[in-house]
């Protein structure tokens, strides 16, 4: 008789954009100027063109001061074919700009305990969240990461760590 001794299915701390813990938080609701399937949950997100009512995942150029916040997991999303959630172009969208929350990280990402967690301000990771200032890369190549006085909380999980605003 064989025996099963790992299961391997352990349940995830958290997930991308949902809240960490009760404690107090201050959330708006915006609208998704973003075509649809490029907004994710766990998101720092910029102000869009619509100041006020939209956002929109950063784009070079975006600066600290246009962060609007982080996407809130919302468990009403429609999800396609695959399984896949899709955020829609001019969905509402909960922001959280103030509290606990798991965000996204980018590849290489070590969060650790009360060190300050950068934006990645452009390009395929823009809006997930790093523990370094910059790329890494010198002169030209150079891109600096926002800071947007946020720091790392005390855990994190394949691919998202708790992110305090």
């Amino acid at each position: 008789m064989a025996a099963q001794l790992n299961y391997n299915y352990g349940t995830p701390k958290g997930v991308p954009g949902g809240k960490f813990d009760i404690a107090f938080d201050e959330v708006v609701t915006r609208k998704n100027e973003n075509e649809d399937g490029v907004m994710k949950y766990g998101l720092a997100v910029a102000v869009g063109t619509d100041a006020g009512n939209g956002i929109k995942v950063p784009v070079t150029g975006t600066t600290a001061a246009q962060i609007e916040g982080i996407t809130i997991a919302l468990p009403n999303t429609e999800q396609d074919m695959a399984g896949k959630v899709v955020v829609k172009k001019n969905a509402s969208l909960s922001v959280m700009k103030k509290g606990n929350i798991w965000g996204r990280l980018a590849t290489g990402a070590t969060p650790t305990y009360g060190t300050k967690a950068y934006v990645i301000p452009e390009g395929d990771e823009a809006g997930t969240f790093t523990h370094a200032a910059d790329n890494g890369k010198s002169d030209s190549g150079k891109v600096e990461y926002l800071d947007i006085s946020a720091t790392f909380g005390n855990a994190s999980d394949d691919g998202i760590a708790v992110i305090v605003l």
